[in-house]
């Protein structure tokens, strides 16, 4: 599960400890797999925090009683159907690993948006996110993501688009939604044009946000002096692209070329690496931030024990 480490304008802790979180998220992590694994083969999941939970100690029991306490308010707190579905109890190791992972997604969420001693308020939009979901789940530990964040380029804000910074470089990524079988012609143009179902029509050219985004990205490298390479991807994985001729440092991953490229990423076993670590505290750096002091009681409970 990538580690997003700055979404929107809201506080991320990693923007505060670069060097700590990433390898704690992972450390902690697979505490949290070992612990719901062990309720699941003891059939016990369903109690979340009962007999088999009452073998650990009385800070374990009390950390796993609040991981399942948080999985419920989040399902009740978001009545989509399909979010029912992916909560319901699992039945299988399959089912087990995505339940695990919906239940770490408030948590990815609260780690983008709290430090011991600030806070952003989420917009509830993002715990429904399916493309921030998909980012998040599909890919390997060791990629930071940072979602729609909100960058400062000569002292100007800009939304910028997804960026995949992973062990050995940075994707800037803008993700065409359109229907699947949509074909899309791509151009030096202001716009290119798209065929749905035999009917033609135009969007904006994608390349246009993805340059905005890479003058951030690279202004920031070469600002810290950092020999760490950047690319520009317009991901469509239901899409085809016809009559390409691709730009300097661009990929387009239509439906043809989306396999391949998903499966290097997933395959990927490369560690954390420091460039990659000083890399992503640069990024963050060069974002704007949105945040309130937490209050007294909320920075006691937090600092009170180590828990997602």
């Amino acid at each position: 599960m990538a580690q997003l480490i700055k979404l929107s304008d809201y506080i991320s802790r990693y923007e505060s400890n670069i060097y700590q979180y990433p390898s704690q998220y992972i450390r902690l992590k697979k505490q949290n797999w070992k612990k719901i694994h062990h309720l699941f083969m003891q059939g016990a999941l369903e109690q979340s925090y009962g007999e088999a939970a009452a073998e650990e100690g009385p800070l374990e029991k009390k950390k796993l009683k609040k991981l399942f306490q948080r999985q419920k308010e989040e399902e009740s707190g978001n009545r989509q159907a399909s979010h029912q579905r992916e909560r319901a109890q699992p039945q299988d190791i399959h089912e087990l690993k995505q339940y695990f992972l919906n239940g770490l997604y408030p948590f990815q969420l609260k780690w983008a948006s709290t430090t011991l001693r600030k806070k952003s308020f989420v917009d509830r939009v993002y715990y429904s996110d399916e493309r921030l979901m998909y980012y998040l789940q599909r890919f390997p530990d060791t990629y930071f993501v940072m979602y729609e964040p909100t960058v400062e380029i000569k002292k100007a804000k800009l939304e910028a688009n997804t960026i995949l910074i992973g062990p050995l470089g940075i994707e800037i990524i803008h993700y065409l939604d359109m229907p699947m079988g949509t074909i899309v012609h791509p151009s030096n143009n202001h716009s290119w044009h798209i065929e749905q179902n035999g009917i033609g029509s135009k969007i904006l050219n994608p390349l246009l946000a993805l340059r905005r985004t890479e003058t951030y990205v690279k202004s920031v490298l070469q600002t810290y002096d950092l020999d760490f390479p950047y690319k520009k991807v317009v991901l469509a994985p239901e899409l085809s692209f016809k009559e390409v001729q691709t730009p300097y440092m661009t990929e387009f991953i239509g439906r043809e070329q989306y396999d391949t490229w998903f499966q290097k990423k997933r395959k990927d076993g490369s560690p954390l690496k420091h460039l990659q670590l000083k890399t992503a505290e640069s990024l963050l750096k060069h974002c704007h931030t949105s945040a309130i002091k937490r209050p007294e009681w909320d920075i006691e409970e937090e600092s009170t024990y180590e828990e997602w």
